[in-house]
């Protein structure tokens, strides 16, 4: 036997398949109730057409998107905020779709077929056929009419809030508006008709309910619609369609005719900015002469340098020209000596001089040897070498002022190529300014041409983006109820909801019928009777076992269950003796099964019932209760009541064993 700690706080699903087993009569009553339900709806349920239409819509590029990626020209910020601006936008196709199902466009819908009236009876009959002209008017709550056609010729109207008879061909005026009917109907002068009335607002409403507009696929948009008759499910969604290319062609011109113009006027004033900025570059260009800043930049910086090393190597030999020029002066040094000096040296006139009076004192040597100083011809000689040396003094002087005036013109052109150095950063950034405004112009120029060219093409197609594809047509078969899917649905819900039901009613009812539904109930281990198999109980180590029933028509049950008790004790070598109480009156039962456990190993007790006095006067707390339940309904709410009595007297339980006059031994 299980104890209370085996018991699962979880369904277990073999015990819900035995509840939904044992209750398959209540199951087979809802699954038929179901399917009668389904067969009702079939029969007297209102009827529902359903058809659809379909269109193309091609989607184009946003403009503000498409003129960022021309501007950008490949770059990849320009490109990312592109990219940012359409993910941020929803598709095109969402668009069209909030567009289709708008209360605008189904109001003209619902104007042009007269939805507003609902023909009731005779069903499937359209308001269009019935109603040639509706005019209702303000709000209102929806009224229902009826009109009856006499044999003589007048129409009688009969609603909640107005009587009135008609003539044939005559409007109907209602306390809402004012109603024509169609001539093919007053024609007929027979027949009644059903009908009900809706402010506009509420039959927009409703018929915005029945519509549903889908992306089939790609760039294919389904308008569906359903209603009771299938002429307006086909009118519906056609006419929708009708309406919407309208509004695209008519629209679709306009914007794109608005386009072209704007695009032109900007791109004209794009142009003349262009030009001016062509024309004041050209200008700068022409009047810094900095054609390109940066070859230009980098000529007139190495000419500076070139400028400062001339200038410091006149005036090293500017110096020392100046130096031996004193020298001479002070006569620390002869005026011969300056043709020593480099530049000089250089100077092809200089080494002609020196040639001249070399050869002349060459000459004044050799007549030395033969004639004396005062020779004339070497007096003469010797003037001529002074004169000549007297030359050199001239010569260096004035190659001293060559070098100033050169050191002058030196320094005047570094002045001049230092001022425009110093400006050239200012010119720089303003040639710069003039070169970047010139490319952004020319791009933004580029990329509305070919906008211009892109609005002039869909201003030429006029909405031709946006066609028909297919075109409703009144349904032959009703979308809903169809019989199939309808039964099967009743069959089916029928089903789940009779085992549900079951399955609870098994689980939480009023009536526990297994072991496992009482052992979750009570929490005490629970059994069926098997005759064949030992009665083990998990409170065997007690010397007395109190056998009570739950009820007094129970005691013929008890007998059984004591006979494999004592069976089972004797298996074990354990000598058992049954005290019946259930019968006449025992005198001091304490006392009395006090003195059978001293003479035996263990004592059965059979009770009358579990609520009996004399249960109340040998219930103890070393002696465990053993409940007996019958077998095929256990009153959930008497079983809980006496296991929660024994726990609060402290009393251990033994279990529940269930037993009684059917299937005895046969787990169900």
């Amino acid at each position: 036997m299980r104890t209370p700690d085996d018991v699962a706080d979880t369904l277990d699903l073999a015990e819900l398949a035995r509840a939904a087993r044992r209750s398959w009569s209540f199951i087979v009553a809802v699954a038929l109730l179901g399917v009668a339900i389904a067969g009702g709806l079939l029969l007297f349920g209102p009827r529902r057409f359903e058809s659809a239409s379909s269109i193309v819509v091609r989607s184009q590029q946003a403009s503000g998107a498409s003129l960022l990626a021309k501007l950008a020209g490949g770059a990849g910020g320009a490109d990312g905020a592109a990219g940012l601006l359409q993910s941020g936008s929803s598709s095109p196709l969402e668009t069209e779709v909030q567009i289709l199902s708008s209360r605008e466009l189904v109001g003209r819908v619902v104007d042009s077929l007269r939805l507003q009236v609902q023909v009731r009876a005779p069903s499937g009959l359209a308001p269009n056929a019935l109603v040639q002209a509706a005019d209702l008017r303000g709000s209102f709550k929806p009224r229902k009419y009826t009109l009856s056609f006499n044999p003589d010729g007048t129409i009688r109207v009969a609603g909640s809030d107005t009587s009135l008879t008609v003539r044939a061909g005559e409007p109907v005026i209602l306390p809402v508006g004012r109603l024509s009917l169609a001539p093919a109907v007053t024609a007929r002068r027979a027949g009644r008709y059903d009908i009900q009335v809706f402010d506009r607002e509420d039959a927009v409403t409703r018929m915005r309910k029945r519509i549903s507009v889908t992306k089939a696929g790609g760039e294919v948009l389904r308008v569906a619609c359903r209603t009771n008759d299938s002429l307006t499910a086909a009118a519906v969604p056609n006419l929708l369609v009708d309406y919407y290319l309208a509004l695209r062609h008519s629209t679709d011109r306009g914007t794109n005719q608005h386009r072209v113009e704007f695009l032109s006027a900007q791109l004209d004033s794009v142009t003349r900015q262009l030009a001016s900025a062509e024309q004041s570059l050209k200008g700068f260009q022409e009047s810094s002469r900095l054609v390109d800043p940066q070859t230009i930049g980098k000529l007139s910086l190495e000419r500076a340098g070139e400028l400062r090393a001339s200038i410091g190597e006149n005036d090293v030999e500017r110096g020392a020209l100046e130096q031996l020029l004193g020298q001479v002066s002070a006569g620390s040094m002869s005026v011969r000596d300056l043709a020593a000096y480099p530049a000089f040296l250089k100077s092809p006139a200089i080494n002609a001089l020196l040639t001249q009076i070399g050869e002349l004192e060459t000459e004044r040597s050799k007549l030395l040897v033969t004639r004396l100083e005062t020779d004339s011809e070497v007096v003469a000689l010797s003037k001529s070498i002074r004169t000549l040396e007297g030359q050199l003094g001239p010569m260096a002087g004035a190659y001293e002022s060559s070098l100033k005036r050169q050191h002058q013109d030196l320094s005047l052109q570094l002045d001049s190529l230092q001022t425009q150095l110093g400006a050239f950063p200012a010119e720089l950034a303003s040639g710069n300014r003039l070169q970047r405004s010139v490319l952004q112009l020319s791009q933004m120029q580029t990329a509305m041409q070919a906008q211009l060219v892109e609005a002039r093409v869909a201003a030429v197609t006029e909405g031709g983006n946006v066609q028909l594809l297919d075109v409703a047509e009144p349904p032959m078969r009703v979308a809903f109820p169809r019989p199939v899917p309808t039964m099967a649905a009743g069959l089916g819900g029928g089903l789940v909801v009779g085992v549900a039901i079951a399955m609870l009613v098994g689980v939480l009812g009023r009536w526990v019928q297994d072991p496992a539904t009482v052992e979750r109930a009570t929490g005490v281990p629970a059994l069926r009777f098997d005759p064949h198999l030992p009665l083990l109980l998990s409170a065997s180590t007690t010397r007395t076992i109190l056998v009570a029933p739950l009820g007094s028509d129970q005691l013929t049950d008890v007998d059984p269950i004591i006979a494999r008790l004592v069976q089972t004790a004797s298996l074990r070598s354990i000598s058992a003796t049954v005290l019946d109480l259930s019968v006449g009156t025992v005198p001091n039962v304490h006392a009395t099964i006090e003195r059978l456990e001293n003479e035996n190993g263990l004592v059965v007790v059979k009770l009358p019932t579990i609520t009996s006095d004399t249960a109340t006067a040998a219930i103890g707390e070393n002696r465990a209760v053993l409940l007996v339940a019958p077998e095929r309904r256990v009153a959930r709410a008497q079983l809980v009541d006496a296991v929660q009595m024994l726990k609060r007297l402290e009393v251990p339980c033994a279990g529940v064993v269930i037993h009684g006059n059917g299937r005895n031994g046969v787990v169900a």
